[in-house]
């Protein structure tokens, strides 16, 4: 069997694995069905990934308008650059009038989200950052989430200079401060603390209790948790806030078993005896999920132990 009689799906996918935009297109042109489905889509994409430009030059000089430039995917040639953070290639397309709006296939990722995901600042930079059309405008808030999502201070602090919103909302109402706790990102969180960023949630959670409530994950994937539990507490998170369970974040570090953020909020005061709806203190929720670590530091601290053998109203 030949190269062209494999199926459509493995040819391209070899194609899209070759390094010589020359065998890319031997087989283009050898393969009528392949470039009658794919027409020079592989080669535009090889040369913006591997950022070899002539050929973006040549195209964008044509007169074949650049918004209609797409892939089977929706991908443009403008998120194509920024993705793979090629910065020459992107002033090209804007000089070209690339649209920096366009969203991409079912993520909908602009451009710039594109580039920011995977923290090109010369991209992020470049797309029209002084374009007086694009400051504080929803456009701006979406940006910022994902910079703070992928601790990219730099660019959070460009965007808060522009007037982005810095208490906007995703689809999931977190805001850019309870994006950059979840992940970890202290150094995003602490400038957008310095900026004036509300630090209790308007549903009255607070952002210290979430972000343990969501340790069970982080502790493990992202570095700085303690960190930024720290900082939160330092710019005056509630440390006796609790939920609809009562749970505080003490509590909470006890069921999900983080010794060393226990012992952080011991530190800064945390009420060793608070009991959750169901009577249940970080003692008992400690000893009945098996963290040793967690109820030989509650008992150092002085947690009653002949109280914690008391039954209560719930197994957690």
């Amino acid at each position: 069997m030949s190269l062209l009689d494999l199926p459509d799906e493995l040819l391209l996918k070899i194609i899209e694995n070759l390094k010589s935009e020359k065998d890319i297109l031997a087989i283009l042109l050898a393969s009528s069905r392949i470039y009658v489905i794919q027409q020079a889509g592989p080669l535009y994409k090889h040369n913006i990934r591997f950022s070899r430009s002539s050929l973006l030059r040549w195209y964008s000089g044509a007169r074949v308008p650049i918004s209609q430039c797409k892939d089977d995917g929706g991908d443009t040639p403008l998120r194509l650059a920024a993705f793979e953070g090629h910065e020459d290639i992107a002033r090209l397309l804007l000089e070209k009038g690339a649209d920096v709006l366009q969203r991409k296939g079912l993520r909908g990722w602009t451009p710039l989200t594109s580039a920011a995901c995977n923290g090109y600042e010369g991209v992020l930079l470049l797309e029209r950052g002084s374009d007086q059309k694009f400051k504080g405008t929803e456009y701006d808030q979406e940006q910022l989430l994902v910079a703070a999502q992928v601790g990219d201070t730099s660019f959070v602090n460009l965007l808060l200079e522009r007037g982005a919103d810095i208490e906007c909302k995703d689809d999931a109402l977190d805001t850019p401060l309870r994006v950059a706790a979840l992940k970890g990102h202290d150094n995003v969180a602490k400038l957008l603390l310095e900026n004036g960023a509300d630090l209790e949630y308007k549903d009255g959670r607070c952002t210290a209790r979430l972000l343990l409530e969501k340790g069970a994950d982080i502790e493990v994937i992202f570095q700085g948790h303690e960190d930024v539990t720290r900082l939160l507490l330092e710019k005056g998170a509630d440390i006796e806030a609790s939920d609809k369970h009562g749970w505080t974040p003490l509590t909470i570090a006890a069921l999900y078993g983080h010794e060393s953020i226990a012992r952080l909020l011991l530190e800064n005061g945390s009420d060793i005896e608070c009991e959750d709806v169901y009577g249940w203190t970080p003692l008992q929720c400690a000893l009945k999920k098996g963290y040793e670590g967690i109820a030989r530091l509650l008992l150092d601290k002085g947690a009653d132990l002949e109280r914690a053998s008391r039954p209560t109203n719930l197994i957690v």
